[in-house]
C-alpha cells in the first residue's frame, strides 16, 4: 500500500477529517490532500509528526510494517530499557514465559 492510501486509511479509522489532522500537524489541508493524492511527498520531520498526531509509528505510517504499535506498549518497553540491567533480565524473563505460556495455550485451542 502506498503512503496515501495508507495515510486515507488510518486517517479514516481513527475518524479524522483532513482537515483536523492538517491543523494538528501543522500544515494546510490542501498540503495534506496532496500527499494522500500522492502529488507530494512529506519530509520525514512531516511525516513523523502526522504519524504522531494520528498515534501510530512512522514505520507503520510508510508502511514498513504492517503491524501498528500500542503506544502503551512502547511506554513500558521505554519504561523497562531505563531499568538497572538485573531488573531488566528479571523482567524479560518473566516476559519471555509468559509469551511462551500464551502462544501454547493459543496452539492448543
Amino acid at each position: 500500500m502506498s503512503f496515501g492510501s495508507r495515510l486515507i486509511t488510518i486517517r479514516k479509522e481513527h475518524k479524522i477529517s483532513q482537515s483536523e489532522l492538517a491543523q494538528k500537524a501543522g500544515i494546510h489541508s490542501n498540503v495534506l490532500g496532496r500527499y494522500e493524492r500522492e502529488e507530494a511527498t512529506p519530509s520525514v520531520e512531516m511525516a513523523a509528526k502526522i504519524a504522531d498526531v494520528l498515534g501510530v509509528s512512522l514505520d507503520y505510517l510508510v508502511g514498513k510494517t504492517d503491524v501498528e504499535l500500542d503506544q502503551s506498549i512502547l511506554d513500558k518497553v521505554v519504561t523497562i530499557q531505563k531499568l538497572p540491567e538485573e531488573d531488566k533480565n528479571h523482567i524479560m524473563y518473566s516476559l519471555d514465559g509468559l509469551i511462551q505460556h500464551a502462544k501454547t495455550r493459543l496452539a492448543y485451542k
